[in-house]
């Protein structure tokens, strides 16, 4: 398939590498929406009126009290709409009702991941990325448009049931990409998804409705889609294995053209033979079944990992002792700088990950990462009470976390077959929502920190994350290889103590022109170029 789409001439230049950013800015907006309870969901300022009512003071003390003095004392909200607990007077309703805006969220984005995977597949990469940014954007704008709680958690449930364009833009863009761009690309994503974080702490000091946060991610979201109706091409390497032969011709001529290539005519070309697969394929093929359940655990870990240790470090700053101690003034603006440093951490993570990726492999890289995540989990059940170890473990963790869930993402398109790769891709980010999910179920039972509860789940999270570590020795080292087409070609599963050591790459001839297999192997793997 590479040989077909090199013949053409293709040249990796300026107009692919904007659009191929543009695909990546998609991440800004999705995190901003899967994020946004942080902000939706934190509390209010009040403001406790004297006795003549004719003056109301700004409360610094925790808000959750002045419900405690709600029949002798007359108080309100500063800023009513800047969260969704002064729209809907939720400060003194049960908790659970501040949980469950966060709970329907991952509920929608879980099944929106598979569905766009598997249209992506079935109808192409381009319509129903627009499709799904078009519906996306107007599901934000019922959140501006709805009155009353209940319409807010349905637009919210609808806000999550579209951001599977994000799994369409992974796609897109490793099918876009030659062998040696594709790491650089997709740490371009979870860049963008971790500078999300950033420009929601940013709006978070800006705006005192939350409303206009919404109305600027939709605006973002248009411009994106006029991006990707006029400025980005259907995935060739999908046209060719779908045998959509007039369309294939036209973009593979149209490149050639722009090459000065002259390119063989369609007939010419052999195309492997479009085969139907399915959800189950994943649990029912050998190849796929032990992938699969691989990654599912590593994004829903790692995804878990990220919210929980998030929404734990902005709780910190929400609780009782922050208010008394410094105001309300004080502990927005400390939850602004919490959003930034997460984004930035995140970045951070992202990058390192990136370039330990490009120096010594994915596998090493996975187990580097979970064993750190395995020593900053160890601190924070050993010491507890010290808030250094605490926060710097926090930090640890919210770094690693990007990271991690980008070389699921990675590993998933550069395994899978093109059939399959965008509903592989797909499965991934529902395992990633359904570590959101959990986090969610856990902000029911343990709504504030507390001591003991916190420290027997971190106790299990560390179980978890080492159960993890051990399955993630047998992926294989992707580094180099060329995207698979046929079931054949997927590299297998290895042993926990096989081929750590770094082994010699050699260039890849992909033999599809010639109709023979290959032409050259590697002691690493059957299909590897540098």
């Amino acid at each position: 398939m590479d040989d077909v789409i090199k013949q053409s001439g293709r040249k990796f230049g300026l107009n692919e590498r904007i659009m191929l950013f543009a695909l990546s800015l998609a991440a800004i907006p999705t995190s901003f929406i899967i994020l946004l309870e942080l902000v939706t969901t934190e509390q209010p300022e009040v403001c406790v009126y004297d006795r003549d009512m004719t003056r109301c003071e700004v409360y610094n003390g925790s808000p959750d009290d002045v419900c405690l003095l709600a029949d002798q004392t007359r108080w309100d909200y500063n800023y009513p709409l800047r969260t969704i607990i002064g729209t809907y007077d939720l400060l003194c309703t049960d908790f659970w009702e501040k949980c469950l805006p966060q709970l329907l969220f991952y509920l929608g984005m879980l099944p929106s991941c598979l569905l766009a995977g598997y249209l992506s597949d079935h109808f192409g990469r381009k319509p129903v990325l627009i499709i799904f940014l078009l519906l996306e954007s107007l599901a934000l704008a019922s959140l501006i448009l709805v009155r009353g709680y209940i319409g807010y958690l349905v637009a919210r449930y609808f806000t999550a049931a579209f951001i599977g364009y994000f799994v369409i833009s992974e796609t897109l863009i490793i099918e876009g990409l030659k062998v040696q761009y594709r790491n650089i690309f997709l740490a371009a994503i979870w860049c963008s998804f971790s500078l999300g974080v950033v420009v929601l702490g940013l709006q978070n000091v800006i705006f005192n409705r939350y409303i206009d946060m919404v109305a600027c991610v939709i605006i973002f979201n248009l411009i994106l889609l006029l991006l990707y109706l006029f400025g980005i091409d259907e995935s060739l390497r999908w046209l060719l294995v779908k045998q959509k032969k007039d369309r294939a011709q036209y973009s593979l001529n149209r490149i050639a053209y722009l090459n000065n290539v002259i390119m063989p005519k369609y007939e010419e070309i052999p195309i492997p033979a479009d085969e139907e697969y399915s959800i189950r394929d994943f649990f029912v093929l050998k190849k796929c079944r032990t992938f699969t359940l691989i990654l599912l655990q590593l994004s829903t870990l790692s995804f878990y990992l990220l919210v929980d240790f998030t929404h734990t470090s902005i709780d910190s700053i929400m609780s009782d002792e922050y208010y008394e101690q410094y105001g309300f003034k004080e502990s927005e603006w400390a939850r602004a700088q919490n959003f930034m440093l997460s984004g930035c951490v995140g970045v951070v993570g992202v990058i390192v990950t990136s370039i330990f990726c490009y120096l010594a492999g994915r596998r090493l890289t996975v187990v580097l990462e979970l064993l750190l995540c395995v020593v900053a989990l160890v601190l924070t059940i050993s010491m507890p009470s010290m808030p250094v170890v605490l926060t710097t473990s926090s930090y640890a963790i919210r770094t690693i976390s990007p990271g991690l869930i980008y070389l699921s993402s990675l590993y998933s398109l550069e395994v899978h077959i093109t059939p399959l790769r965008a509903r592989a891709v797909g499965l991934t980010t529902a395992g990633a929502a359904f570590g959101g999910i959990l986090s969610s179920i856990k902000c029911f039972f343990i709504p504030a920190p507390r001591g003991l509860p916190n420290l027997i789940i971190t106790g299990i999270e560390l179980a978890i994350v080492l159960y993890v570590l051990i399955w993630s020795m047998k992926l294989p080292e992707t580094k180099g290889r060329t995207l698979p087409d046929k079931i054949e070609d997927m590299p297998g599963t290895l042993g926990i103590t096989e081929r750590w050591l770094p082994c010699k790459q050699r260039d890849e001839e992909v033999p599809l022109l010639k109709g023979q297999s290959s032409s050259r192997s590697s002691p690493c793997s059957d299909k590897i170029t540098e």
